[in-house]
């Protein structure tokens, strides 16, 4: 019922909204063993998406409405909301997921989120999310800056375990945090203290947190996640441009399979990085405990770029668990460009006595993308057989302008050969002529007035992104497959620019290399673009 009264909001607030990018994603995975869609629309002042699809032979659905009015963000819907505090040095990855309404703004100089609902937990698949209500809750985030340098926090959750966290974050200088948090976490006592000092030549991250053995900051089914505990250190230390060393010991409360039971686990690791001769060197030695067992453990690497394109590396993997038998393996690959957009690679690995030659390769361009690899995967529940090999294929067919088809296969953990398959669709409407926020020198992606404003986004090898978001002022703008975008306005204005990376609509994980802050409209056509360059983060898919 939720969903539709969101969708009914939606229908509503649709014809009345400018500048909106809708996308449609949908399809198919047996990997997930999920079928669904997502309808996705966005515009200079809102976002807004309903979703729905079938997850293990369950209908699930989500959807949310974010608008901005004045000051202040509303929400509606289910939400990921960030529950970071302040001694949160080595991770600030830690949220939760609820749905209900809620509020975020800055009022008497103390920014305020404040949401009321019901907390959930969610059901992933690659196309749409699912949510459930678990418990009825209240949250209620503060943070008040007292002075120049000092801040306090406030994170409170009511729900049927209370959580009430104060804390306060002392940074005297940019490269300087100290911080002290205190309270409760599900009804579990919490202390933390954290120092985070950042030089040239050196990094010092510390904290150490004493908290009850089954603290989390929010009781909830799903997602469980580790927490810090007891002493935490990494130092980490830069005597040249060439060289890094680090050492550091993590402890955990880490959840036990999908129940939220806690227990104690801890790694300790060194590690050094070189550059030498053009090559990059590593290595790492690690000790970890976990219920009661203990593994040491040892990573060499070794890599290189060569003549004609060619990039060699090679890594060496040893483990030594106390309740099992000694494992090394030793994995290499030799890749090509053959062209510009054609990448070819041989790959080498020996593990347990076994040798496997495999290949692969990868096509880029504007209309299609195609990766082919053999890999060899270690799958314990065929212990007579346990490795695997498999071609593992990525295609993605961009068929015209807006519409995306995506196919990939799948390794499972059980070893069966699995699939994705979905399509996206993105279409942009203009929509009415009135001003964005009612400002006089609003941006009209129109062809109304002379000045022009206009750019590309490119990635580090030149290759144009589609799909990439920017927001001028106030307005959020789309690249075209080209990797360009444009905005028109009648009187030159310099305007404030952000690349906004986490709403890029093609599906990657981007960081911004070099983009300029400011930009300003020409009459010159001829005036050089304004460039802005990305990079596609490790491990994230095509």
């Amino acid at each position: 019922m939720r969903s539709y009264c969101l969708l009914l909001l939606m229908t509503i607030f649709f014809p009345n909204l400018r500048a909106q990018v809708f996308e449609v994603n949908g399809g198919s995975s047996s990997l997930y063993d999920a079928q669904g869609g997502t309808l996705t629309a966005k515009g200079p002042s809102y976002d807004a998406s309903l979703g729905a699809g079938i997850v293990a032979g369950k209908l699930v659905g989500g959807a949310n409405l974010t608008k901005v009015i004045g000051r202040a963000t509303y929400l509606a819907g289910d939400d990921y909301i960030q529950f970071v505090l302040p001694t949160d040095t080595f991770d600030t990855s830690h949220y939760v997921i609820a749905m209900g309404a809620g509020v975020k703004g800055k009022w008497g100089g103390t920014d305020v989120f404040a949401f009321a609902g019901a907390t959930s937990n969610s059901f992933d698949s690659p196309f749409f999310e699912g949510v459930r209500a678990e418990s009825p809750a209240g949250i209620l985030f503060l943070r008040k800056p007292i002075g120049a340098h000092l801040a306090a926090t406030s994170n409170m959750v009511f729900s049927n375990q209370t959580t009430a966290i104060e804390g306060l974050e002392w940074r005297p200088e940019k490269f300087l945090k100290a911080a002290l948090a205190g309270g409760v976490g599900a009804n579990q006592p919490y202390g933390a203290a954290s120092f985070d000092l950042t030089r040239a030549m050196f990094d010092i991250k510390a904290a150490y947190i004493s908290a009850g053995s089954q603290f989390h900051r929010v009781a909830v089914e799903a997602p469980l996640m580790s927490e810090p505990d007891r002493e935490n250190v990494l130092v980490t230390f830069r005597p040249s441009s060439h060289m890094t060393l680090s050492a550091g010991r993590n402890n955990f409360l880490s959840p036990v399979g999908t129940t939220e039971t806690e227990v104690r686990s801890s790694v300790d690791n060194v590690s050094a990085g070189l550059q030498v001769a053009g090559a990059g060197l590593t290595g790492s030695f690690y000790h970890s405990t976990f219920q009661g067992n203990s593994n040491d453990s040892m990573a060499f690497g070794a890599e290189r770029n060569l003549f004609w394109g060619m990039h060699v590396a090679a890594n060496y993997f040893e483990s030594r668990p106390n309740n099992a038998p000694l494992t090394k393996s030793f994995v290499s690959n030799i890749t090509e460009k053959m062209t510009p957009r054609l990448n070819v690679t041989e790959y080498v690995s020996r593990s347990q006595g076994q040798t496997t030659v495999s290949f692969g390769g990868e096509f880029l361009s504007n209309p299609m993308t195609v990766s082919a690899e053999y890999q060899t995967f270690y799958v314990p529940e065929r212990n007579s057989a346990p490795f695997e090999q498999a071609l593992i294929v990525d295609v993605r067919l961009q068929l015209f302008h807006g519409l995306t088809l995506h196919g990939a296969s799948l390794v499972a953990p059980d070893g069966g050969l699995k699939y994705t398959a979905d399509t996206q669709v993105t279409a942009a409407r203009q929509g009415q002529n009135a001003p964005l926020g009612g400002q006089e020198n609003s941006l009209v992606r129109a062809s109304m007035g002379n000045m022009l404003l206009r750019g590309r986004v490119v990635d580090t090898e030149g290759r144009p992104v589609a799909g990439a978001a920017l927001m001028i002022d106030d307005l959020l703008v789309y690249t075209d497959d080209d990797g360009l975008y444009y905005v028109r306005e009648r009187k030159p204005h310099t305007h404030q620019l952000k690349v906004m990376v986490s709403q890029f609509l093609n599906g990657g994980v981007y960081r911004v290399v070099s983009a300029p802050e400011t930009i300003r409209g020409t009459y010159d056509k001829n005036e050089p673009e304004t460039v802005i360059v990305v990079e596609r983060a490790a491990g994230a898919g095509s």
